[in-house]
């Protein structure tokens, strides 16, 4: 009895440990939706509001906007404050490492452009960039539920191959 519940806990850590190496997947997927939802709301507070850039980024939920905006209040630039944020941000353990360098070259070219040209050239720039956020999203989510599974049953057979090599 005692070695069946020890063959049980092995192959549930297997399966355990398997799912976790989906984790920057899914931290991927959590993080480009916050983005998407941070930039809807910048997008609707920016074309209708007169506040400084500076003021509407620390507003905001996102920690990445409001790291943007405490940097613009501090005397910065928005194109330097992305580049060190960005450069401290995709270190191992970041808030920014999960991310692809597609989606970074994307948050690159919006910060880039922010704030720097007229009220229709901004609609088009977030509109143009919420698109390609969502379907980075959706490639983010279908790849992190393949992951998942798969790391999962990987996980799984690794654990029944120990139970074997142990019983």
């Amino acid at each position: 009895m005692l070695k069946g519940i020890l063959l049980s806990l092995i192959l549930l850590a297997g399966a355990g440990a398997g799912r976790m190496l989906s984790n920057a997947r899914r931290r991927r997927c959590e993080l480009l939706g916050e983005l998407l939802a941070a930039m809807r709301v910048l997008r609707l507070r920016m074309l209708n509001s007169a506040e400084p850039l500076s003021v509407l980024l620390r507003k905001s939920d996102s920690s990445l906007f409001r790291d943007l905006g405490n940097g613009l209040w501090e005397g910065g630039g928005l194109r330097s404050c992305w580049e060190k944020l960005r450069q401290s941000g995709v270190r191992r353990g970041c808030m920014l490492d999960c991310l692809n360098q597609d989606d970074l070259l994307l948050l690159d070219d919006f910060f880039r452009n922010l704030g720097g040209s007229g009220r229709e050239e901004q609609k088009e720039l977030f509109s143009s960039v919420i698109s390609q956020l969502e379907e980075a999203q959706r490639q983010a989510h279908s790849s992190f539920l393949d992951a998942s599974r798969t790391y999962t049953a990987l996980g799984a057979l690794v654990g029944i191959a120990v139970c074997i090599l142990i019983v």
